[in-house]
């Protein structure tokens, strides 16, 4: 998979054909999932606009792993991205479950260390691609936006302002 990223490397194209300049790519999303309809342009066209090959990335990674790839640093790059610690996420089995730790590469596949609801305990699964990362419960942070000035504040200001006298 050859992907292109936009200049905040938060957009990706693959790029499905090549023949020399002329390109077929189609937009894709981080999780490795294929977006729109797939179009043709030139790749100097898209240099000149500020996108780039990419080699690593957590599409790449995720599409490595859906594949079966082992012991790789793409996806353990992706996986380590993808499935951050105390996140939720659904089971194949349809549990839901809080991921404790982070992804473990063994010869035989990737491990994690998972909390079930209810349970004090850890327990040891291999990952597969069917996991589904569930929604963050966290709300995002939204900007800071300071109270009304209280009168004794603006007093204090006015003050200064006087003693300063205007500087």
């Amino acid at each position: 998979m050859r992907l292109m990223a936009d200049k905040t490397g938060e957009r990706f194209l693959t790029i499905l054909e090549q023949d020399g300049d002329r390109i077929l790519v189609q937009f894709i999303s981080a999780n490795g999932e294929l977006q729109g309809r797939p179009f043709h342009d030139s790749l100097r066209s898209f240099e000149m606009v500020g996108w780039q090959t990419r080699r690593t990335s957590t599409a790449i990674g995720l599409q490595r792993f859906k594949q079966g790839y082992l012991e790789d640093a793409h996806v353990s790059f992706a996986l380590h991205q993808l499935f951050p610690l105390g996140r939720k996420v659904r089971l194949p089995n349809g549990e839901t479950v809080t991921i404790a730790s982070y992804a473990n590469t063994h010869a035989d596949g990737y491990y994690m260390y998972i909390k079930i609801a209810g349970k004090d305990t850890l327990e040891r699964k291999r990952m597969t691609p069917e996991w589904q990362l569930l929604p963050d419960d966290t709300l995002l942070a939204l900007p800071y936006y300071p109270a009304p000035k209280t009168p004794q504040e603006l007093a204090n200001i006015s003050e200064f302002d006087q003693w300063a006298g205007g500087f």
